[in-house]
């Protein structure tokens, strides 16, 4: 039986657009962000994507607020998971990244040259982070056999499931690209098999609406 979820990175929210480390910190979307999240549901109202039976989405405000207008449009509940967080990124929580990379080089360096060796701000590792997801997701096909589910969440965590998908190891973590605000990666798991079919698109913004960090 194969389960469908569709990942949605966020859209830009406010942290990005002034490139601060956000990780579990609260900070709303921008503008730009809320009319990405409406070009998101429009492009999921559309068909754009396989029809969610399910919307789950990290507690963090500027992943519910991305949920918010798909959930309007699918007239679905949106799911708040922790689980589906950013890494917790300890002392860099809320530091721009220009200070990060001045007032801690090397753990800079790592998670720039070595991701799967990384921990952000003394906070939680790279490799906590993949297990977690890992876990995560591995509940998520258990709980809705044979279901599309729309999981709204971050950078990070789409890109660890993006790396065990294409790889099955955190180790090849720096292989692995970055994904841009509000586009989508769709896995499919069928009797215990992992599949991307699609990474990072987003197709469905033009314009000034791309943002890629």
């Amino acid at each position: 039986m194969k389960t469908t979820v569709i990942l949605l990175r966020h859209a830009q929210s406010e942290g990005n657009l002034k490139r601060i480390y956000v990780g579990h910190s609260e900070l709303p979307l921008s503008p730009l962000g809320l009319e990405q999240a409406k070009k998101c549901a429009e492009y999921i109202a559309g068909g754009g994507v396989p029809k969610p039976d399910v919307i789950l989405s990290s507690d963090l405000l500027r992943a519910m607020q991305t949920a918010l207008p798909t959930a309007l449009a699918l007239g679905l509940p949106i799911l708040p998971d922790p689980t589906l967080r950013e890494i917790y990124s300890g002392k860099w929580e809320g530091v721009h990244f220009d200070d990060i990379a001045r007032l801690y080089p090397e753990c800079f360096r790592i998670w720039r040259e070595d991701p799967a060796n990384s921990r952000p701000g003394e906070g939680e590792s790279m490799r906590e982070l993949y297990v977690r997801i890992g876990d995560a997701f591995d509940r998520i096909v258990a709980t809705y056999p044979g279901k599309t589910v729309l999981a709204v969440t971050h950078a990070t965590p789409i890109r660890c499931l993006h790396c065990r998908a294409a790889f099955g190891t955190v180790e090849r973590m720096g292989d692995c690209e970055w994904f841009p605000n509000a586009s989508f990666t769709i896995l499919e798991s069928e009797d215990g098999v992992l599949c991307e079919t699609r990474g990072g698109f987003a197709g469905h913004l033009s314009g000034d609406l791309l943002f890629e960090e």
